[in-house]
């Protein structure tokens, strides 16, 4: 468990509840994506949104509900109407009197960061100049690197509500059988407990229609590690409040004015005003002259639950991680025999079983990449007789991964069977002369570790 990929970023968030996308570090200048910076304008602790009119404005008022912004529609040119420009409370630095510059503003983003497919600051947002510029992403590459037992990852974002297979910048097709069914079982498990919708990052989980996202940290856990990935966005509200939608990014998108109507609606009914809407209030900003802050407070309304829904939500979806762990793979010593082939020889059969969902390799990507090998064995002999010889022992090499009950997905059918390829399981052997103590590891990597002495 990683409690904060982003500790600063969590701890600037909770201070200011509208902050950056992954960390408060200031970007250098030659990005110029914008000359806006956000700030607590009026001192109250929070950054909300500030409004001010202008007839060019995108937003207006929603009929019969007086403060609340939606989108102007293309017909909208009523000059008796008031329409708004709406920014989160800030100033404009290197301001000149008239130019006011508002793109990308949200800083760093850690999770544009990884190697695979990594793509750099100008051609996306956040990404930095080199994958893995800062120390977060760096000891989280390194965490997985070291731990070969890491057979899956659930990642969580919010919002949204939606479960995301990866990868996203490989099509289906390149990608083993195998492990594309078992991330979508992962998927459906997530989906099940949460409700969540279940989308491909390389289908339907896109910004720009035919751009995959880059850098992402799901994808390089499973291109470079073989660990099957998972990302969660956690909170959907469209859902709660019964709202329409077609295509997952538009939530993140505009609303519209009969979407706005119904989440009202669910607002009032479950949450106190204050909690989620600050009224208007006129103040004086040092660039914009009198300008008006309140509106939405989304911190803990659209991108993250309110908090008395925070519970549930989180038990939910932890319900789902806790079954996608249970598909582990599970070995057991299914017989062991010791006999004396005479008075001072003696032979060990063992066979050694997965009774879990996984193979022990986790993937077969796992092993394409070779992130780990095949089983290793390891020997410690003590107490060792003058007349102690090995006559046969298990060797490095000899030992195979063994397969789960996942084998012979998707065509597992209670009319005709499945396939039955007697992998789940292997038979080892010892034989040796007088007498030690011996003690004997096998270690099957994302399977663990099978500890013998005899």
């Amino acid at each position: 468990m990683l409690p904060r990929f982003t500790p600063d970023g969590a701890r600037a968030f909770f201070n200011q509840k509208n902050s950056s996308r992954s960390t408060p570090l200031e970007r250098p200048f030659h990005y110029n994506e914008s000359t806006f910076k956000r700030k607590d304008l009026d001192g109250d602790g929070e950054i909300t949104l500030m409004r001010w009119q202008d007839s060019a404005g995108p937003f207006k008022e929603l009929a019969g509900h007086p403060g609340v912004l939606v989108p102007r529609s293309p017909y909208d040119i009523d000059q008796g109407e008031k329409y708004y420009h709406v920014l989160p409370e800030g100033i404009f630095e290197n301001y000149d009197g008239f130019s006011k510059v508002k793109n990308y503003d949200y800083g760093y983003d850690f999770n544009r960061q990884a190697p695979s497919f990594y793509s750099p600051e100008g051609m996306q947002k956040g990404a930095g100049e080199i994958p893995l510029e800062f120390p977060e992403p760096r000891a989280v590459v390194e965490a997985f690197r070291k731990r070969k037992n890491i057979f899956a990852s659930n990642s969580y974002h919010t919002y949204g509500g939606f479960i995301i297979k990866t990868p996203a910048n490989v099509k289906d097709s390149e990608v083993p059988l195998e492990d594309m069914q078992a991330m979508q079982k992962m998927g459906e498990i997530l989906t099940d407990k949460t409700h969540y919708t279940l989308h491909a990052g390389n289908d339907d989980f896109v910004y720009t229609p035919g751009q995959t996202l880059p850098g992402t940290f799901d994808e390089w856990y499973y291109l470079s590690q073989g660990v099957l990935g998972i990302t969660v966005e956690y909170w959907d509200l469209w859902s709660q409040a019964k709202l329409s939608w077609s295509k997952a990014v538009e939530k993140y998108e505009s609303l519209s004015a009969e979407n706005m109507k119904k989440l009202l609606s669910w607002a009032q009914e479950n949450l106190e005003k204050e909690d989620y809407f600050l009224e208007w209030k006129k103040v004086s900003h040092p660039q914009l002259g009198e300008v008006e802050i309140g509106g939405f407070k989304s911190a803990f309304f659209v991108t993250n639950p309110p908090l008395k829904f925070l519970k549930t939500e989180l038990e939910k979806t932890f319900k789902g991680t806790f079954l996608n762990s249970l598909m582990f793979p599970d070995l057991e010593i299914k017989q062991k025999q010791l006999q004396a082939l005479d008075n001072k020889t003696f032979k060990l059969t063992l066979v050694v079983a997965n009774k879990g969902f996984l193979p022990t390799n986790g993937s077969a990507q796992a092993l394409k990449v070779k992130s780990i090998g095949l089983p290793d064995v390891k020997y410690q002999v003590t107490n060792v007789s003058s007349d102690f010889q090995w006559i046969k022992r298990v060797e490095n090499g000899e030992v195979k991964h063994l397969k789960g009950f996942s084998e012979g997905m998707p065509r597992i059918s209670p009319f005709f069977g499945t396939t039955f390829g007697h992998a789940y399981e292997q038979k080892l052997e010892w034989i040796w002369q007088g007498k030690a103590d011996i003690d004997v590891e096998l270690g099957y990597w994302k399977g663990g570790i099978l500890k013998l002495r005899f």
